[in-house]
């Protein structure tokens, strides 16, 4: 159910948030841009701190009662009511959707950042964090079916320059949002406080030492940083498609709104079904191929689109060329990027297992927050420069009447190249990366076991040979300086090396 946060209902408010307040508002396009981008920048900064305190949060009352990561999950419910109101035309200009869309994306912070660690504390088991994590996936795109067929119905049935249109969708969509949080609340479990190390503070000035170290501490993992390239190279691609997508739809193709949705439902059914191929796909041949295949996929299908953008451009197809192309190469895109989301999230599953092997510690949420900190920054930096290539090719914004206005040439030109540069460039970028990370189900399972013997009482010195040279090289530590030998974290004295 978390899922239909990330894959299904955010989709809309990414999407169509900077066209609604540059041509239904009066916003500027560098404004509306400001607007998402800097949310991000805040959420790479609190996302952190969201770890940090969530880590520790056993240390209170309130996180023994609702528990140290689903109390956060709790909290992020009530504050999706910004959303519909983001999507309501003021008077009250850049500050009234400014603070909105912060305390929007905090919400968000607040719910994506437990989320991630909820399924690593729920099971230790390969194949069911991989199922967990397909789930997921799969639910995120029931989600997004749903969300497109409810898209293509609103600005159908209210009209597309009908602010009204975006209310009623907002409103819908912040509803399922919080149905999901209430269900993943009431159905999942966490460590509970006797399972986990507890690390004492003594006052702020050391909390705000702590969380630095423990965050920057975790670019000390090997398997995480080769994991996190990878992460990166394709959220910058997807925040690209996702901050130019609308503008790319109208604009470039010149596919009315309610029936872009509506032509997409066909690729959101194939990304329903195709969730399943992908986890059997990867359990049977490993990371490798899966992964080529996704990226590369996902480049041919942004190349596609652009070469039929150019034609709607240079006169040389029209709209119902575009119409026609449009749903076929997005059901072949949606195969590949189911792939390209959720194959990175099995190995991240196993990067707190790794940290435990170095540190002796299960800071899920560090690492989570850590993941967040820098795909947040890749988003607010796809976004600005969305701002900037919008704002430079003379992009003319509107209060109302929007297709009223004939933008200029330059508009759509600009809109292909940054999705060419963007999109396909860092797609390309994932697939070179990808070819050094190596984790699978036995690697896993050795590494869970060896930790586990160590923990209970098991001597360091007694480590057989393969398992101590495959411990070495997903950690990146020779396996006498692991299990807590180390300056890795924040140091204090409740946790102590192994022998």
């Amino acid at each position: 159910m978390g899922g239909m946060l990330n894959s299904g209902a955010l989709t809309f408010t990414h999407s169509y948030m900077v066209m609604f307040l540059s041509t239904e508002c009066g916003l500027s396009a560098g404004e509306a841009a400001l607007i998402s981008s800097f949310a991000l920048y805040l959420n790479a900064i609190l996302c952190p701190v969201m770890g940090f305190i969530a880590d520790n949060f056993y240390a209170t009352k309130i996180g023994r009662i609702f528990g140290r990561r689903r109390f956060w999950i709790l909290l992020a419910i009530p504050m999706m009511i910004a959303e519909p109101l983001i999507f309501t035309v003021t008077p009250f200009g850049f500050p009234y959707y400014f603070v909105l869309y912060v305390i929007y994306n905090i919400a968000y912070s607040f719910a994506t950042s437990n989320l991630g660690p909820l399924t690593i504390e729920m099971t230790t088991d390969f194949k069911e964090r991989s199922n967990l994590t397909g789930f997921k996936h799969i639910f995120g795109n029931v989600a997004g079916f749903l969300m497109a067929a409810l898209v293509g119905f609103g600005f159908g049935m209210f009209g597309e320059t009908n602010p009204m249109s975006y209310f009623i969708i907002a409103s819908i969509n912040a509803s399922v949002m919080a149905i999901s949080l209430i269900a993943v609340y009431c159905s999942t479990w966490e460590h509970t406080p006797e399972e986990v190390a507890q690390e004492k503070i003594d006052g702020v000035v050391e909390g705000v030492k702590k969380l630095f170290i423990d965050v920057l501490s975790t670019f000390r993992n090997r398997s995480f940083r080769r994991v996190l390239y990878v992460v990166l190279s394709t959220k910058i691609a997807a925040a690209c498609w996702s901050a130019c997508l609308s503008f790319f739809i109208v604009y470039s193709l010149g596919i009315p709104k309610s029936y872009e949705s509506v032509m997409e439902m066909p690729g959101k059914i194939v990304a329903i079904v195709c969730t399943v191929v992908w986890v059997a796909w990867m359990g049977r041949k490993g990371f490798h191929g899966p992964w080529y295949v996704s990226t590369l996929g996902a480049a041919a299908c942004i190349i596609a689109y652009n070469v039929f953008a150019a034609g709607s451009i240079t006169g040389i197809s029209n709209m119902t060329i575009s119409m026609i192309a449009y749903p076929i190469i997005f059901a072949i895109w949606k195969f590949f990027y189911v792939g390209f989301q959720y194959l990175p999230d099995v190995p991240l599953n196993y990067i707190p297992d790794i940290d435990e092997l170095i540190t002796l510690r299960r800071r899920e949420g560090i690492y989570a927050s850590a993941q967040q900190l820098v795909q947040q920054l890749a988003s607010a930096i796809a976004v600005s420069a969305w701002g900037v290539v919008l704002a430079f090719s003379g992009f003319i914004e509107t209060t109302g009447n929007s297709d009223m206005v004939t933008q200029p040439m330059s508009v759509p030109i600009s809109i292909c190249a940054y999705m060419l540069i963007g999109c396909a460039g860092f797609f390309i970028l994932g697939a070179w990366l990808g070819k050094r990370l190596h984790i699978d189900k036995e690697q896993c399972d050795i590494l869970c076991a060896e930790v586990k013997r160590v923990r209970e009482g098991g001597r360091m010195e007694e480590v057989k040979p393969e398992v101590k040279e495959l411990c070495e090289e997903l950690s990146g530590f020779p396996y006498e300086k692991c299990f807590g030998h180390n300056n890795v974290g924040y140091q204090e004295n409740t946790v102590h090396a192994a022998k």
